[in-house]
């Protein structure tokens, strides 16, 4: 009976062993994918600290970095009224350990991620732009003299001199894209990640490109824009007439922005990039000497900094523009209020309340070739 007892007795101890062996490998499983150690599990076992993007004393992800929250974000606009959305995530954040401290709700970090991606490199022309994200009246001063500083000799009475002070305003008009999803759509996506590539991307880049072609073309001033192609304030930007090659044109408009500091841009399609290579290949002196297809090379040539492709559909003039002098202010698109789930169309919309023009002089001039 004593030998079946230590057989019985073994039998149960190894039991137990594989027993804490599983729950131990289970265990390190666990932190594996939290990405902490045991002894962290350990030592904050019940701990509920926790700091404003919901992480504990463990090193896990934050709860805005996670995928999670990007489908949480989508399935809580879906289903909540404009008037809802924020205050639903801001009850979904505080659920997952967020802590709330400014008026500023964070989106999840997959989508403000993408919402900056495409706002800075997906078009060429924007980043040439000062932004703001004030999201109200635009209002511009500038100062000006034609005398010069005289001077005082003793014994003699100073001269007031004249000078005008210019202000210019324009009212901020709503950009937005609304984009319909089919049932079908959404019936073949378990989850928004398929759709989310499509929801950030296309709709801020429709945004972009609108903004751009606002400023370059479309502004009449009504529209919360004032384009470079329509200003008619002289002392701002100059259109370049009476030429009839775009060298001539470009070195015209390069000698307009010239006194203004920054970086001068010289926007244009692409076709007319392909007109400016040609013209400069074939000018006295470059029969030898081959210019190269390069946009540096070619900026160089007519003395400009830089040569942008604008890659939109709009009837562009070639347009040089100085880094900075239009100024652009649109509501920031990385807040939750940007965001609207319609759903009577079934259909998301993102929008912006936005407006800009070129605030400082000497700031763009565009080019119109005479044909002979």
């Amino acid at each position: 009976m004593a030998e079946l007892a230590k057989t019985n007795n073994a039998k149960v101890g190894e039991e137990l062993d594989l027993e804490i062996q599983t729950i131990n490998d289970n265990m390190q499983k666990l932190a594996d994918e939290l990405g902490v150690s045991l002894d962290e599990i350990g030592q904050n076992t019940g701990n509920e600290n926790q700091n404003e993007l919901g992480e504990n004393k463990m090193t896990q992800t934050p709860y805005l970095n996670t995928k999670k929250a990007g489908s949480d974000f989508y399935n809580i606009l879906e289903n909540s009224t404009k008037k809802d959305v924020v205050n639903n995530w801001k009850e979904n954040l505080k659920k997952n350990g967020v802590t709330i401290t400014d008026e500023t709700l964070r989106l999840p970090k997959v989508i403000s991620e993408e919402v900056q991606t495409t706002l800075t490199n997906t078009n060429a022309v924007y980043p040439l732009f000062r932004v703001t994200n004030m999201g109200a009246l635009i209002v511009s001063s500038s100062f000006e003299s034609n005398d010069e500083a005289q001077v005082h000799v003793e014994g003699t009475e100073k001269k007031v001199q004249a000078a005008t002070l210019t202000v210019d305003s324009i009212e901020p008009q709503m950009i937005y894209k609304l984009q319909q999803i089919s049932e079908k759509a959404k019936r073949l996506t378990s989850n928004y990640e398929q759709l989310h590539s499509m929801i950030i991307k296309e709709l801020t880049q429709m945004i972009v490109n609108k903004v751009v072609d606002l400023a370059l073309v479309e502004g009449n001033g009504k529209n919360g824009f004032k384009a470079i192609a329509t200003d008619d304030r002289a002392k701002f930007v100059k259109h370049i007439t009476g030429v009839t090659t775009l060298v001539d044109g470009i070195e015209d408009a390069a000698d307009f922005v010239r006194s203004l500091a920054g970086v001068k841009n010289l926007i244009v399609t692409t076709e007319q990039r392909k007109a400016i290579l040609k013209e400069l290949r074939s000018l006295p002196g470059n029969e030898h000497t081959r210019i190269k297809n390069d946009d540096a090379e070619i900026a160089s040539e007519v003395g400009v900094d830089k040569l942008i492709v604008y890659t939109g559909t709009k009837a562009l003039k070639p347009t040089v523009l100085v880094t900075d002098a239009y100024h652009v202010d649109m509501g920031d698109l990385t807040r939750v209020e940007a965001f609207e789930w319609k759903t009577n169309e079934n259909a998301i919309l993102i929008e912006s309340l936005s407006a800009g023009h070129v605030e400082k002089m000497n700031g763009a001039a565009d080019i119109t070739i005479t044909t002979e």
